[in-house]
């Protein structure tokens, strides 16, 4: 039997890759399978040459993710059980009610559409009839999923969008709430509208029955939850709450809780008192309780949490069901308590086991918002991060564990780090106006913030013989610090015609260069102060970011114009411009050894061009959000960045520019040069390599990435055995 619970769970969680190509049940789904399942441990031996998959920080996903299911094409806002839990129900921005089949996790019918605009509530009657749903229009739409080919009874009303639906636990009635501030009561049968329930002044986010269907929840957008009789319309209980948004009563009829900002509060339904405030860490966005009344589950802005509410709910215990989910919008227990389903953004829909017990495996340490900036030591032993959370952080460069504690202590983002060339300290340039330094060794804030600028601190970069800092602002100016001192310098500070994005010092510290708002590049004298050279000027777009070439005759500049350029410095014009991001280039660098450029974009990808040429070299895909910062070891060998995916990778330049002439006949470039569509690897003629799961695919470690600083990270590669697919793939099995 639990061979076959075990297949079951193999089957459903790896759907998506054995419905696509069949060979992937071996290529695709046994890699990615739970080592302690007995599926695993019966066919892993018997087969070779299939991909290497490992985890960090990370729970096996079949473990908690029972199935993931895929098919809506925008985010999903709402998902409900049937009343025997053999079906469920999901409303997407796409316009369409889905039906799944919880035993094989494909679609039961085909989506239903009623042209109403977004999907932003479902119900399921525990009579398995009907599935209801709130639209975007103000239209509650009832289809009888019964029949084949359902048209849906339209129930008109509202004046606005329905934000929330529920069926009564007979079935025999739905209640609808809405923008409106109204809540109806509807005969689905019939489409009969058999009460108003009027009174809320503001949004109605949230409507529940009681178990015994005598009673209606309401919670709206202005704190307030009252409690409803069915047979009056009057209200019975009228609470002045935080919560703001969904809402839900205790099957046992004893609570009612709701959502408000990142927590969710619990009260009684006797007395209106406050039982309990949960933290959830992030906007919570719906909330539910368990079949009996003993746990409760909350979707938030990070995944689903599920608290144990007995003895005491003042002292819940918690734990995060399958790890960070991103954003989900919903979360529903099935009838037998077991499951958890959850909507999400990613416009998937994860089928979660409820098991409390399940233990957790620990995140690894990472900054919890974007990261705005990287910088190496010269020994290349450290990494240093600056991040939109405020903080300065500081890895191990070759393992990516914590070589200090967090550097807290400015108060707004972090928007650049730079190392000193002896590596004893840090600088890091803030929001909050202020440039800190930083001890290496102690991680102790070094003397006071030097106070200069007037407006965000955009860029901070030590000078080559690290005597001085210098440091860009959107006060239009470039200042000059002693480092001993901490005091601005004699020489500037530099104007600049508009706001000052970034900054840099020639190799032998002669000159000091800034990007500015109006696509111009500024030279001074550092020791004179003086203008050097009439600003590099192509158009006005947003210079974001500058470098100089290691023989300090040319200058790369990264723009808001999709585009790098690369600047002859004494004859003041431009000599290649390197094209083909699709977002602003936000970050450049050149290597030491002069031959490689790497430029970072919105667009969530480097790009490594050939510094004499411009020819292009590789292009690297992994991060999932827009690349904010870049940085070369000093052995030009890695390249090290940082995204706004709160990730840093370091990544591995010879293999990246080898990867164009090796990727035809070997499969070991051929993943590292894959990129990810559609929840494929897939290679540069369109081959499919390698199916991930969705939970895998924001925390995959390619290849030609040596380390990922992150959550989580799942590292995919090419075992000793080699790699079997393509024509091959057949060869994988033993004989």
């Amino acid at each position: 039997m639990q061979f076959l619970s075990d297949a079951k769970v193999f089957v459903a969680s790896s759907h998506d890759a054995i419905e696509r190509s069949a060979p992937h049940i071996y290529l695709s789904a046994l890699p990615f399978a739970d080592r302690q399942s007995l599926v695993y441990l019966d066919f892993a031996p018997r087969c070779t040459g299939l991909i290497q998959v490992d985890l960090l920080g990370i729970s096996h996903y079949s473990r908690i993710v029972v199935m993931t299911l895929s098919g809506h094409s925008s985010a999903v806002r709402s998902v409900a059980y049937s009343g025997n839990g053999r079906l469920l129900a999901s409303g997407s921005d796409d316009g369409t009610v889905r039906i799944w089949d919880m035993q094989t996790g494909g679609e039961a019918q085909s989506p239903l559409r009623s042209g109403d605009g977004r999907v932003l509530s479902v119900g399921f009657s525990r009579n398995n009839l009907w599935v209801a749903s709130g639209t975007e229009s103000g239209t509650v739409c009832v289809w009888n999923v019964g029949l084949t080919r359902a048209s849906p009874r339209r129930l008109n009303g509202h004046s606005s969008a329905v934000n929330s639906v529920a069926f009564s636990r007979d079935s025999s009635r739905l209640a609808s709430a809405s923008e409106d501030a109204s809540a109806f009561i509807w005969n689905p049968e019939t489409g009969e509208r058999l009460a108003v329930l009027t009174g809320h002044t503001a949004a109605i986010t949230g409507v529940t029955f009681s178990s015994d269907g005598e009673t209606v929840g309401t919670v709206t957008s202005d704190l307030n939850i009252r409690l409803w009789s069915i047979t009056t319309g009057q209200v019975v209980r009228k609470m002045d709450t935080s919560a703001e948004q969904r809402i839900d009563i205790s099957p046992d009829g004893e609570m009612v809780a709701g959502c408000y900002r990142d927590t969710v509060e619990l009260y009684s339904c006797s007395t209106g008192k406050q039982i309990a405030v949960l933290n959830c860490d992030a906007k919570a966005h719906s909330v539910q309780f368990s079949p009996d009344s003993r746990s409760l589950v909350a979707a938030h802005a990070r995944g689903v949490r599920l608290w144990t509410l007995q003895p005491n709910p003042e002292s819940a215990s918690w734990v995060d069901l399958g790890g960070d989910l991103g954003i989900v919008h919903y979360a529903a227990f099935s009838p037998d308590g077991l499951h958890v389903a959850s909507a999400a953004d990613d416009g998937t829909i994860r089928i979660l086991s409820a098991s409390s017990g399940e233990s957790t495996v620990q995140r690894l340490p990472v900054h919890e918002g974007a990261v705005s900036s990287v910088a190496v030591s010269r020994d290349g032993a450290i990494i240093v991060s600056g991040s939109s959370d405020k903080s300065v952080r500081v890895w191990n460069a070759h393992t990516g564990d914590v070589a200090l504690p967090t550097l807290d202590g400015h108060t707004g983002d972090v928007f650049s780090v730079s190392i000193s060339p002896d590596g004893s300290s840090i600088a890091s340039a803030s929001e909050d106006h202020t440039v800190q330094l930083w001890d290496v060794q102690s991680g102790a804030v070094i003397g006071k913030p030097m106070r200069g600028h007037t407006d965000w601190v955009r860029a901070v970069t030590f000078s080559n013989n690290g005597r001085w800092l210098a440091s860009a602002s959107s006060d239009g100016t470039v200042q000059m610090w002693d480092v001993a001192t901490q005091q601005a310098s004699a020489v500037g500070p530099f104007q600049c015609g508009g706001s000052a994005y970034t900054v840099a010092f020639s190799p032998d510290d002669g000159l000091v260069t800034a990007g500015g708002g109006q696509g111009r590049i500024y030279l001074w004298r550092t020791a004179s102060g003086e203008q050097a050279h009439e600003p590099l000027h192509a158009n006005d777009e947003i210079v974001l970011s500058v470098a100089f070439s290691p023989d300090g005759t040319r200058i790369v500049s990264g723009r808001s114009d999709n585009s790098a350029r690369i600047w002859d410095i004494a004859a003041g014009r431009c000599i290649l411009v390197l094209q083909g991001h699709m977002n602003w280039v936000g970050s450049v660098a050149w290597s030491l050894d002069a031959r490689v450029i790497v430029t970072g974009s919105d667009d969530a990808t480097l790009r490594l061009w050939d510094a004499m040429t411009g020819a292009p070299l590789a292009t690297l895909h992994e991060h999932a959000k827009a690349v904010r910062s870049v940085a070369f070891t000093n052995d030009s060998r890695f390249i090290v960045s940082g995204s706004e995916d709160t990730t840093i990778r370091k990544w591995d330049v010879r293999a990246a520019c080898q990867l164009p002439l090796e990727r035809r006949n070997d499969p070991v470039a051929a993943l590292a040069s894959a990129t990810l569509k559609d929840g494929w690897l897939v290679g540069s003629s369109g081959e499919l390599i390698l199916w991930v799961p969705a939970e895998y695919r924001g925390c995959l470690q390619a290849a030609l990435c040596t380390l990922e600083i992150g959550r989580s990270r799942v590292a995919v590669s090419v075992g000793e055995s080699g790699l079997h697919a393509g024509l091959d793939w057949a060869l994988c099995w033993r004989r």
